[in-house]
């Protein structure tokens, strides 16, 4: 009884502390898991595999976490299920339809880089590439839409109306890819602008109906999964198999600084267009 009143008075309190409460719980899961695996791992010199396993650990304590969260803070009988996973036909139709419209638009931004001569096309061999490719978007996909989607997106509009819950939990996807080193935050920080327009428009995909005459809001995460999924396996193949290489005839901030195309004009301007659209679609519904 104690347990349960406590976590409901967590829930009356703003949604920054609660934030911040959850990250506080989940470090207190992982830090002993993650001490144990990280001294074997360093008895034993298998510093990879002990990287890939503490991080499964981590995922797994985010997981029971986010279950508990859900269940005791907020008094979900389903809490995944009001994080968007929406198991069913239409769930996996949606996840399927934007897996192939995320890879259609990598496709397209590097199709404008050749056709006006800003890159150079290389053809290789691509099926063991695509099919890692596959197994690495989906994974990412699920990982991330989970956390910034699902439970932090669900926590956001505990607070906040849609439309700030949706530029809020792109602000902190954005600013979330940017817990490394300072160095590397410098190098990287050309991504910031298209990493908060990815955000918001995965937020966003949360909310949109593809099928009208529904007599509730539609919030499933088959959208925002496929489609996150879609731009990673697009990229992957493009850049593990260098099948497209800037030709150096425009500045390096037109295609993709170091290579990116979220610190691009072209790709924060074809995000920028996609973001208008969703948030159209959104007012429209």
């Amino acid at each position: 009884m104690q347990l349960l009143a406590l976590c409901r008075r967590v829930a009356t309190v703003g949604v920054v502390w609660r934030i911040l409460i959850f990250f506080g719980v989940l470090a207190a899961l992982w830090a002993p898991l993650a001490l144990v695996v990280y001294s074997v791992g360093h008895r034993l010199a298998q510093s990879s595999v002990v990287s890939t396993i503490a991080l499964i650990g981590l995922y797994g304590c985010f997981l029971a976490n986010a279950w508990f969260w859900g269940h005791w803070v907020h008094g979900c009988q389903r809490p995944f299920l009001s994080y968007g996973l929406v198991w069913g036909r239409r769930f996996w139709l949606d996840a399927l339809v934007a897996l192939g419209c995320g890879a259609a638009l990598v496709g397209l931004l590097f199709g404008i880089e050749v056709l006006f001569g800003w890159a150079t096309w290389h053809p290789r061999p691509l099926m063991g590439i695509a099919l890692e490719g596959l197994a690495v978007g989906l994974g990412i996909g699920i990982a991330e839409e989970l956390l910034f989607r699902g439970w932090l997106l669900a926590e956001l509009r505990h607070s906040l109306p849609r439309r700030s819950a949706i530029i809020w939990s792109g602000v902190i996807f954005a600013i979330a890819h940017f817990i490394k080193p300072f160095a590397e935050i410098l190098r990287t920080s050309p991504q910031f602008l298209g990493l908060l327009l990815l955000g918001m428009i995965l937020a966003s995909g949360r909310y949109i109906r593809r099928v009208h005459g529904l007599n509730r809001p539609w919030t499933s995460l088959g959208l925002p999964i496929g489609f996150h999924a879609g731009l990673v396996w697009g990229y992957y193949i493009v850049d593990v198999a260098d099948l497209v290489v800037p030709s150096g005839s425009v500045p390096e901030w037109v295609t993709g600084i170091h290579g990116n195309p979220l610190s691009g004009a072209l790709g924060v301007t074809i995000l920028g267009a996609l973001l208008g659209f969703v948030g159209l679609k959104l007012r429209s519904e």
